[in-house]
């Protein structure tokens, strides 16, 4: 005995005109006018909203222009919306030799045999290890964890020096605050802010600056000292 196949009316949307179909048909033609249309249940599937993956972004200055704007997380380059300066987001390696300036957004790392041989090199944030020609420049922070050697200059956030590691600097320091658990040597050694001489630490330098200065029982400080008072 054949099976029973359930029939529904259906209404034509060009014409009006109604016909019989199967209530699990998909699609059919128009009897009247022979055009072709979908079921509802195949138009509202269509419909429905495909879930997006929601993506992470974070928030960090262009170099050049100082303006704020948002990236993916994941993005490995961008480009400043206010000045159109190209932004690299990742991170670098310096193993070897590399001459050539550097700006990007994350972290540069100078190996223990590396030397950046550019004019200029800046990143978020630098870990120091190896020898630098150029200017420094990392907005967040400078930590040296070797024995490092700067002959230019170096600015930055804060000044971080590793207990048992050295730098040797041939020009002026300028960051915003410091931490010297080993040993640092430059002529001049400019602090916005607190800057503090851990118990193995030692500061050598011509002349000192800082807002405030916490020398550690152990710590030594050789050089003309200025304090200056906080902004307003």
């Amino acid at each position: 005995m054949a099976a029973v196949i359930s029939k529904v009316e259906v209404i034509c949307p060009e014409c009006g005109q109604g016909q019989s179909e199967s209530e699990n048909f998909l699609s059919t033609v128009c009897r009247s006018c022979g055009a072709y249309f979908k079921s509802a249940q195949v138009m509202a599937e269509g419909r429905r909203k495909v879930k997006r993956r929601v993506i992470q972004k974070r928030e960090l200055s262009c170099a050049d222009c100082g303006e704020l704007q948002e990236v993916a997380l994941e993005a490995q380059s961008s480009t400043c919306m206010a000045c159109g300066r190209h932004m690299e987001l990742g991170h670098r390696e310096i193993l070897g030799e590399h001459l050539g300036n550097i700006s990007l957004e994350g972290e540069l790392r100078i190996g223990p045999k590396g030397n950046y041989g550019g004019s200029r090199a800046r990143a978020a944030r630098i870990i120091l290890e190896g020898r630098s020609s150029g200017f420094l420049e990392a907005p967040e922070f400078l930590k040296v964890c070797g024995q490092a050697r700067i002959r230019s200059g170096a600015s930055g956030g804060s000044l971080e020096i590793e207990a048992g590691a050295s730098l040797e600097c041939g020009e002026r320091l300028d960051f915003g605050s410091g931490r010297i658990d080993g040993e640092l040597r430059c002529p001049v050694a400019h602090f916005a802010g607190p800057l503090t001489i851990g118990s193995r630490g030692t500061l050598v330098a011509e002349k000192i600056q800082f807002q405030e200065l916490t020398v550690e029982p152990g710590g030594r400080v050789q050089g003309w000292a200025e304090s200056f008072p906080a902004a307003p």
